[in-house]
């Protein structure tokens, strides 16, 4: 075989985008602590080879990771059942291994094994993912690991697990499955501080907006019914929001003192004002929502064929109902999830709510507990200004000032010593490497290696976005590292593998002839 004919398929620019990363990673954690920086270097190398293994393994099959995905899968989740009983505790997870100076996390490479098992399972001839039956199977492959992780626990790699719904929307999953989820979790969250009639409120208006945008722009039959459908739902919805306030107002003493035990954080009982805006605005939202619903059967009375407002019979009728009823459950289930917000809130332990709290007051309030952290890191990127102060000139760094500053927070050693200029420069180098990830899995010729492509390249853009989301103030903060920067051996083995396996697939693929 020629040079140029084996060189072929070897995706240069993400293998020099990926050590570029890795090598400024190496220089901060040293920056940190020089005898990480030398540990850095070694896990790095022993990942690289780990790589050089699997491609001797693989051989000339292109089809080796999908074949063996299975027992790749299988080994992981072994390994998450026996961290479970013979791991070492680490910061209240028993999420590790300890071999002695050696740790490793099971986790990590979970996603690999996870990511694999899945492509394999859509790239069978009859996967559809408009199918609930096969949708309830890929949870069963995401739930098992999910599960066990959360046994340790350690929630910020079960966030992680998430990122591959983006791989399975580009399959065909219906976006609301992903939309959803995530619209109940922004509820769940504002209802924690803000009075839940309000929340509800402004979450119909939102919808009805939308629904008024698609219904003024679309001409699409089935489409016209179904959000149709949703208006139905919506002025039921104000309607019984009207009704729900009148009767929190109503209840007796003692009810509002049970109410405000379980709702301790935002009381249910207001003033006359807020009833009063409640019914206001429930009012003209219900009379909005009736409108397009009277125009309908306005033009059905009058035989208007042409109009787009009619709706027809047979399917078109049955998509109007179906809608009615999808739309009523789910705004139900928005009204529950407003309400039970707070009692939920309540029972978590306080180091957790804390977390969540200082997104909303602040972390000065909180800056001896959940807040010392946040309140350093802002303080450390702010203090580097426009260029930073120099290469291993950070002070805020040397007083140690920010805990797990080479690991979960290491990207405000690159603020204070970088300045604005290298943290942007960091972020665009990352987001071009996601990106060419996302280009590259594209490109690929079968359904197994675009979705583990895709799979990869939404696990390393969740990890790089909720990273830096949290030491700025805008997440949460949980124990996500930063990819090929954070120290440690087992996230950066584990984010070298899985883009090992990746390029090794691109490759194979690029060499064939089919």
């Amino acid at each position: 075989m020629s040079q140029s004919r084996l060189l072929k398929g070897i995706d240069w620019t993400t293998l020099i985008l990926g050590f570029l990363i890795a090598a400024f990673g190496i220089m901060n954690v040293y920056s940190v602590n020089p005898d990480l920086g030398v540990k850095q270097v070694i896990w790095f190398g022993l990942g690289i080879f780990m790589v050089l293994v699997l491609i001797i393994l693989s051989g000339n099959n292109r089809n080796f990771f999908e074949i063996y995905s299975p027992v790749i899968y299988i080994i992981s989740v072994l390994l998450l059942v026996g961290v479970l009983i013979i791991g070492k505790e680490i910061n209240g997870a028993k999420a590790w291994y300890r071999f002695g100076p050696l740790s490793l996390q099971p986790a990590e490479f979970a996603k690999i094994g996870t990511a694999l098992l899945i492509a394999n399972f859509i790239n069978h001839s009859n996967a559809n993912l408009k199918d609930f039956s096969f949708i309830g199977k890929i949870l069963i492959i995401i739930g098992i690991p999910v599960v066990l992780i959360l046994l340790q626990p350690d929630l910020g790699s079960v966030i992680i697990f998430c990122s591959l719904s983006i791989a399975l929307y580009r399959e065909g999953l219906n976006p609301w499955i992903i939309i959803a989820p995530i619209i109940l979790l922004i509820i769940f969250l504002i209802s924690i501080v803000q009075i839940p009639f309000y929340v509800l409120l402004f979450f119909g208006f939102i919808i009805l907006a939308i629904a008024l945008t698609i219904l003024s722009f679309n001409y699409n039959q089935n489409v016209i019914d179904v959000m149709h459908g949703i208006l139905v739902g919506l002025s039921i919805f104000f309607i019984v929001l009207i009704a729900a306030c009148y009767s929190v107002q109503n209840l007796s003493e003692d009810t509002r003192e049970s109410f405000g035990y379980l709702f301790p954080m935002r009381s249910l009982f207001f003033s006359e004002p807020i009833l009063f805006n409640t019914v206001l605005f429930g009012l003209i939202g219900f009379f909005i929502s009736i409108t397009p619903i009277l125009i309908l059967k306005l033009t059905q009375q009058k035989e208007i064929n042409n109009s787009p407002f009619k709706s027809q019979s047979g399917l078109a009728a049955n998509v109007f109902s179906f809608s009615i009823i999808v739309s009523i459950i789910l705004l139900f289930f928005t009204i529950a999830i407003s309400f039970i917000s707070p009692i939920i809130f309540e029972k978590l332990p306080k180091h957790q709510k804390e977390r969540v709290m200082v997104l909303y007051e602040g972390e000065a309030k909180y800056r001896d507990t959940s807040g010392y952290n946040l309140l350093y890191a802002k303080t450390a990127i702010g203090s580097g200004e426009l260029y930073g102060k120099g290469y291993n000139q950070g002070t805020i760094k040397k007083g140690r000032f920010v805990p797990e500053q080479q690991t979960d927070y290491i990207f405000t050693t690159v603020g204070e010593e970088w300045g604005f200029v290298g943290s942007a420069s960091l972020v665009i180098v990352y987001a071009i490497f996601v990106a060419r990830l996302f280009y590259l899995s594209e490109a690929q010729k079968s359904r197994f290696a675009r979705f583990y492509g895709y799979a990869v390249s939404s696990v390393l853009f969740f990890h790089f976005f909720i990273n830096i989301a949290m030491v700025v103030g805008l997440f949460p903060t949980v124990g996500i590292p930063l990819p090929f920067f954070s120290y440690g051996g087992s996230s950066l083995w584990g984010f070298t593998i899985m883009i090992g396996i990746f390029l090794i697939i691109h490759y194979k693929n690029s060499q064939s002839l089919i």
